[in-house]
Formats: structure tokens, sequence, C-alpha cells
């Protein structure tokens, strides 16, 4: 128990906090309050870790940081809420108050028994204290060496006090595993393990079991040291995916605390949101802003799109990871904050994948290096989506790969379409189980932030005569699909509307697959500029931007001047504004990513870097939020590292993201 003295000292400390805050809140302009009318819904959580005299390591909050933090809330006029009240919300027993917090401890440090414990008595406050059982056993891990954790008898008064939820916090969870053939490491609630031993990944069966075995450890712990099972799960690093979800609800858990930022709501108790506490003088004044204004808007992109191709070399993956070093420092120079990188091989640049650079088991595999690639420019917070085709696949079984090619028919003759892209028709069931399969292991063996679906999901308006679309197209339309049916009205905008919707669908399959594996992957989709400056262009490709801005987190527009034959700068002030204004009509600035064109394919020259310049500027200048480019050359410096970093640099916006 505590004892006299150090009671009277937590008094001394709130006293002379309290007087030092009420000054410093006085000058205050800004107080970011839950908007009234999401007070029933809608709370803030925050974590919080150790709580030291002096801190050592960025986890740490001083005691005196955190003393300053809670009297500022309290100040403000924000209410203290525990696990069960939100709980009782969720069942509409009772309503949150405006402005409503709950405090999470994760790791059950002493500093909570000895400091935290006795504030919150002290304040009244209720919280919540997350508990790794293998930690409190002794198992502590070599990382957390200098730290002091508490012993079952601590956590059992805390629990007794009815102001403490116990959470679990796993058995053995908390640690990072080996994640790739290149021994990098990652968050064990997601990750499927490397056995360097067998040169083999962990199954999806091995995985959930592992979790399985792992948390009804951690509840059988429990019931024999405290006599109950906690019912809240706080996923360690805020990784899990939906397979370990599903297996922790089956143990009894159903409230879950992820690391995911922005408010959390009492309809959506399996991924409560959680933002971290820092000691910072003015670390809840900025927080509040940032938490009110990030409802309003996303962090601008600035992005590079890179081609993997580039830096891998089959023959050797010593060469391929010091060509990534090169990337990686370029990338730094750059300053951007986040990169599109391809997923697969294409080295003859024909657009249609035959290969890729992750395991699968669809596909030959050319490297297994995306995992280490992804990882490495991670490390550098740096945000990375994988850049994937949707269908255009190259099978190694050739017949089945002939037999679900998209068909076309020209001049009166119908076969194998001659486009660019030789895609699979999605209009084909087997397709969309093929990309499935391929996006499944993508998102399994590869921990991305996003995906940037490729522009080969279109149709021209010679496509698709595959015999699954000639079916849809009789089921919708009630005739038969012929040249001369789609040539007219009304059947011909019905037919481009079916094609439209059945890459959506298909595309929104992939997406939910690859949701199962990563959760919070955010997802991006090219589109081709003509389909936005050109209506008629819509029966061309199939594609459409009001679809893309409600479906996904990111439109990225391919604003390529030169492949539109946009030569003088006034012709591209005009190509620009035409896409702007288009893109403000839907009111989706924030979810647009203007991509340029930095190299001319049909020239086969690179752009001017003052030209690529003057387009950034000017789009920033009309009020474009994020920018991207492409291509990219790290060995020939292409374009001008140095010289497109002052335009292209999000390194402003880094910390917000």
């Amino acid at each position: 128990m505590m004892g006299i003295m150090s009671m009277s000292w937590v008094r001394s400390l709130l006293l002379k906090r309290t007087f030092r805050l009420i000054i410093v809140s006085s000058f205050l302009a800004l107080t970011v309050a839950v908007q009234p009318g999401l007070a029933a819904e809608k709370f803030i959580s925050i974590v919080y870790h150790d709580i030291p005299e002096k801190a050592a390591v960025d986890d740490d909050n001083t005691r005196a940081e955190f003393i300053k933090q809670l009297e500022y809330f309290r100040t403000h006029g924000y209410q203290f809420i525990s696990a069960q009240d939100v709980i009782a919300a969720s069942k509409g027993q009772k309503k949150l108050p405006e402005k409503a917090i709950l405090l999470t401890f994760d790791d059950a440090y002493l500093s909570f028994y000895k400091f935290v414990f006795p504030v919150l008595k002290l304040y009244r406050y209720p919280a919540v204290l997350s508990v790794v059982t293998s930690w409190i056993d002794g198992k502590k891990p070599s990382f957390y060496a200098g730290k002091e954790f508490m012993n079952w008898d601590q956590i059992k008064e805390v629990a007794a006090s009815g102001l403490v939820t116990i959470a679990s916090h796993s058995n053995d969870l908390h640690k990072y595993v080996k994640s790739n053939p290149a021994g990098n490491e990652e968050e064990s609630g997601y990750t499927f393990i490397y056995n360097n031993q067998t040169k083999k990944y962990e199954s999806e069966s091995e995985f959930r079991t592992r979790i399985r075995e792992d948390l009804k450890k951690n509840l059988d712990i429990f019931a024999q040291k405290l006599k109950f099972r906690p019912h809240v799960m706080t996923w360690p690093y805020g990784a899990y995916n939906k397979i370990a979800l599903e297996e922790a609800k089956k143990l009894g858990f159903d409230v879950f605390l992820t690391l995911e930022h922005g408010f959390s709501d009492i309809h959506h108790l399996d991924r409560i949101s959680r933002y971290y506490a820092y000691a910072n003088l003015y670390w809840v004044q900025t927080f509040l802003e940032d938490l009110e204004k990030g409802l309003r808007e996303k962090t601008p992109i600035r992005a590079v799109q890179i081609d993997l191709d580039t830096i891998v070399d089959p023959k050797s993956y010593e060469e391929s990871d010091q060509n990534l070093g090169k990337l990686i420092d370029r990338l730094k120079i750059l300053g951007v904050n986040t990169v599109f990188l391809q997923g697969y091989c294409d080295t003859q640049g024909t657009g249609n994948v035959s290969s890729l650079y992750f395991y699968n088991h669809t596909l030959p595999v050319s490297m297994d290096f995306l995992s280490h690639a992804v990882n490495r420019i991670k490390v550098r917070d740096i945000k990375v989506f994988v850049w994937m085709p949707v269908s255009a696949f190259e099978l190694p079984n050739a017949a089945l790969n002939e037999s679900l090619k998209v068909r076309e028919i020209k001049k009166g003759r119908e076969g194998v379409t001659t486009s660019w892209y030789r895609r699979l028709s999605p209009f084909d069931p087997r397709s969309l189980e093929v990309a499935k399969g391929i996006f499944r292991d993508l998102s399994a063996y590869v921990n991305f932030d996003g995906i940037l679906f490729q522009d080969d999901a279109y149709f021209t308006d010679e496509e698709d005569f595959h015999p699954a679309a000639a079916q849809a197209f009789q089921q919708r339309l009630g005739t038969e699909l012929t040249e001369n049916a789609v040539k007219n009205e009304p059947l011909k905008t019905q037919w481009i509307d079916l094609k439209t919707e059945t890459y959506n669908r298909y595309i929104a399959e992939l997406i939910k697959t690859v949701k199962i594996y990563r959760p919070d992957a955010q997802i991006a989709r090219n589109i081709y500029s003509e389909v936005i400056t050109n209506p008629a262009a819509k029966a061309w490709f199939s594609q459409d931007l009001s679809t893309y801005v409600k479906d996904y987190d990111y439109a990225v527009i391919m604003a390529y001047t030169s492949m539109e034959k946009k030569s003088s700068w006034s012709s591209q002030k005009d190509y620009f504004q035409t896409l702007f204004d288009a893109v403000k009509k839907y009111n989706a600035n924030n979810k647009v990513v203007f991509k340029l064109q930095a190299y001319d394919w049909a020239t086969k020259t690179w752009i001017k870097d003052e030209s690529l310049k003057r387009e950034m500027s000017y789009l920033l200048s009309i009020g474009v939020k994020n920018l991207a480019y492409y291509p990219d050359d790290v060995f020939k410096n292409k374009p001008n590292d140095n010289y497109l970093s002052e335009i292209i640099s999000g390194r402003s916006f880094v910390k917000d993201r």
C-alpha cells in the first residue's frame, strides 16, 4: 500500500500543477471538444505506458507531465469514463457524457501501482490496465530489462478497487517475430511467422492455433491468479487481424483496444481507437486540435511510385538489398511520406503479370523480396501502398488462362482481347477466385499500409464478350449480347453501367479479402484522366470518378500531360484545371491524388525537372492536396532528388500521419 508521505507528495504535486495549469490555460485560444451531437456515441481513448519520475524511453510520461495532462482534461470539462460505461452505452443502458475520455495503461508497470493508482483513487477516475501475463510471471523481454512490473498481489488489489478494469494484453504475443527470409521482424499478432529451418511460412491454421492457444493460456492464468477472466482485449502494438479477432471472440472477449487514431464509437467495440500520450508541454492541446482536424481532412500525400523491377536483381538477393538501400537513401532526400511500391514482376513492361515478388500459391515467385522492402521503407516513417494489378494475370495453366481472358468483338470477329492488358474476365467467378488467392497471400505475408490497384481494371467499348459476360448481359438486359446490340441506346448505356458495376464489385471482393488480414489497410485505385475530362471516355474504360471517391480511400488520377498530348504550358494548365474542377464537384480533394508523369514513354526521354516541378507547383497553387509522380530511377537520379524535394517533400506532414 502507498504510505502517507507518498500520498501527501501526490497531493502537493496536484496543487502545484493545478495552479500552474490554470495560468497556462488562460492563454489558450482553442479548446477542442467532442461535438455535442456525438456525445452519446463517441469518446476519446488515451493509452499510457510507464509513468516514472524521469522518462527513459519514448513511451514514458513523467509523473509531473501525467498530472498536468489530467488537470488539463479536468479543468476543461472532460469526463472520465470506465470500460463498463462504454459497454453499458453500447447496450443502450446509459449515455456517455460529452467530452468523454477512457484512460488506459498498457503493460502493468510498477509505476501504475505506486503512483497512478493512488492518483486515480484521489480523483475517483476509472481506468483500464492491460496485463501481459508472461511478463508478470518473470518472462520479461530483454528490451524491457530496465523496467519493473507489478506482481499478482498488486494487480489483484487494483482490480478489487472498482476503479480499474483488468484487460488481457496476451500471454506471449507482445513481441516481434520473423516475417520473411530476410529476417525482418513484425508484430506477432498479425504476422505469419517465417521458419528459417523449414523455409516455410506459418499456415493460416497454424496462425489461428497459435493465437488461440496464447489467449487461452492467458485467460487460464488470470482465472488462477485473480479468480476471473478479463473480457477486454488489448492487442499488443495494436496488431491484429480478423482471424485473431475471431479466436478472441470465441474465448469470450467482447471489447478490443487498438492503436488506431480517431474517436472511438460505442457501436464498434471490436476496434476501440486509442491515442498515444506523449511527455510534451503542449501535447494535450496539440492532440485535441489534431483530433478535430483529423475529422475534417487527411494529411496531404507526397508520393513516388516505384518499380521494384529496377531494384530487384533476380540473380542476387545481396545486390537487390544494396539497391534497396540506395532507394531508401533517395526517398529520405526526396522527403516523401508515401510510396506506391510494385508488388509484381514486369521486367518486359507488358503490364501482364506472370510472377510476383512475394510468397503465394498462384503464380511463380521471382524473388520473395516485397516484404523485406516494405519493412525497410516503413521503418523510415514512410507509408507503403503495394501497387498491384486487378486482373492482368498470366496463369501457369495455359488452357485455364485462355478460357478466362477478356474477349472482344472487332470488325465482326470475336477473340481474346488485343488490348495492352490481357485481363482475366471479372464476369467469370473463377477469375475472382484467382485474384482473391493472390491478394490473400499478399495480405497475409506482407505488412503494407495500403493497396494501389493498377489501371488494368477497365473495358474498352469492344469488350467484354466473354461467355460469362454474355450470360450477365442476358440476365440483366433480357437480350443476347451481340456487336449490334451494344451500339445503340439504351442498351449501350446500360451495358457500360453493367461493366462498370462488375469491375467495382470484383474489386470490392478483393478489398474484403485484404481487410481480413490487414483491417487498417487503405485502398487507392488508378483512374485514367480521360474518363474525367471526356464524358465519352466512360464507354472506353468503364470507370467513373464518382464511384471511386465513394468506394476508396483515394482515387489516383494519372494526370500525364505528355501522354495526353498537352505540349504547351497553357494547355497543361487548362488540363489540370479541368481535372481539379471535376474533383471539386464531388468535394473530393482530400481523397484524390494527382499522379504526374516523370518519363515520356513515347519519346523514351525523362521529363525535364523544371517542367515536373512547375506542374507540381501549379497544382498546389490551385488547391490540390495530394501529389505523386511516376516513374523514378534511383541509379540515374531521375528526377533530380535534391531539386524535386523542395516541392514533393512531405516532411512537415509525417508526424501528423
